[in-house]
């Protein structure tokens, strides 16, 4: 198997599936697809927790990670939370997590928390994965649309190849999502990738910076453990991204209050006996003069550490780049650890992302069953297609970044 930038390449031989995998090929010999679209979470229970259990799937597909964000900002957007499953002789063989919004009369169907997640790929079966036609799948979308009404089923983010094959969801018609995700397989040896991925002068010039770190009282690196780690860390990532946002003009995710009571969630806090969600997300920080310098939130699934956001603290400890040296950290964390073989920094081109990993393409898919539907597809793919190029122009995005300092700017001197 040919394994590139952490993901196997598109032309990869599929390999066949282990004889104890629930789902076997056995259960998938008819190719009639029996389509359902559950209307609330409980509905989908047994058959998501089952693909998450004997399928493949990415966190932020997950039911705690999706339940957690319905109940804070999906409900506070007015997005209708629809689970569509497909069966193959009673059995799951797929599952898609979708909101439906209603926009200027037009009913709209996307990935549930694709606004606050970094790529989707659904939930499948492997052996129905492997061998999942176009036309198949063409059916199973039209067939969510006629059973939920929508007028348009428009899916973000979607890695454009994924275990083993080009992903059953980009087809042809598909569109280069904006950005990239960025992934990388991890070595065992830490020291030997940090030579492979940083010259001697960059290597030099971190282990510089984490050397003044150090000399600061009470440096340290944490993975909080305890409520009181995970609260104070909580705190600084939400004041950090707050004051880099209104700095340079760009939008923060994490504003609200639901927002922050999504991150709490998964954060395993405020959390009572009764409630579902667990603890699937970690916060990294680091320490340095009694104050924390920089956050890290991350999740480890499926042998990949998906670090998920980050933040840092722009004071006197800035020219040290805490957040460089905390993701320095953390990699090495992960190319020790015996559960962990690939590393994800998610969306968006950043330096440090391009020297640790390499930018892995998705895809968008959308697909109009009603003439108001294509009509909001022909508007929406143009939008898509404008961001795309100026995002990846040397030359407008600078522009757009430099515009946004300067609007924050003025908002600050008003």
């Amino acid at each position: 198997m040919i394994i590139e930038n952490g993901l196997p390449d598109v032309h990869t031989t599929v390999q066949p599936v282990d004889d104890q995998v629930e789902g076997s090929a056995a259960c998938i010999r008819s190719d009639v697809l029996e389509v359902s679209v559950l209307p609330s979470f409980e509905e989908a229970t047994f058959d998501w927790q089952q693909l998450e259990r004997v399928g493949r799937s990415i966190p932020y597909q997950s039911f705690g990670w999706l339940k957690a964000w319905q109940d804070t900002l999906g409900e506070t957007a007015g997005i209708e939370a629809l689970v569509a499953v497909g069966r193959i002789n009673g059995n799951p063989v797929v599952l898609l997590p979708l909101g439906l919004q209603h926009v200027s009369g037009t009913k709209s169907l996307s990935f549930l928390g694709h606004q606050n997640g970094n790529q989707n790929t659904g939930l499948w079966d492997p052996s129905f994965y492997n061998i999942v036609t176009p036309k198949q799948i063409r059916q199973f979308l039209l067939d969510i649309c006629r059973k939920s009404g929508a007028d348009l089923i428009s899916l973000q983010n979607i890695p454009e190849t994924w275990n083993g094959r080009q992903h059953p969801l980009v087809s042809a018609s598909s569109t280069p999502s904006p950005s990239p995700v960025f992934a990388q397989a991890l070595p065992e040896d830490f020291e030997e990738f940090f030579k492979q991925t940083h010259n001697k002068s960059a290597r030099k010039n971190l282990l510089r910076k984490q050397r003044h770190l150090q000399a600061a009282e009470r440096y340290k690196v944490t993975k909080a453990q305890t409520k009181a780690e995970i609260e104070r860390g909580l705190l600084a990532f939400l004041e950090q991204r707050a004051k880099r946002s209104e700095a340079a003009g760009i939008p923060n995710a994490f504003s609200n209050a639901p927002a922050r009571e999504f991150l709490s969630r998964l954060l395993g806090l405020g959390l009572d006996a009764s409630d579902k969600d667990t603890h699937m997300m970690d916060l990294w920080f680091l320490e340095a003069g009694g104050a924390i310098r920089s956050t890290y939130l991350c999740l480890e699934n499926d042998r990949t550490l998906f670090a998920y956001s980050n933040s840092v603290a722009h004071d006197e400890m800035l020219p040290n780049s805490p957040g460089l040296v905390l993701i320095k950290e953390i990699v090495s964390y992960a190319c020790s650890s015996p559960t962990l073989r690939e590393l994800d920094l998610g969306l968006g081109e950043e330096r440090y992302k391009t020297v640790w990993t390499a930018a892995v393409p998705l895809a968008d898919c959308s697909l109009a069953c009603t003439w108001k539907g294509r009509a909001k597809m022909r508007i929406d793919t143009a939008l898509i297609r404008t961001k795309s190029v100026i995002r990846n122009s040397k030359t407008l995005w600078p522009l757009v970044r430099r515009l946004r300092k300067w609007k924050a700017g003025l908002g600050n001197s008003a």
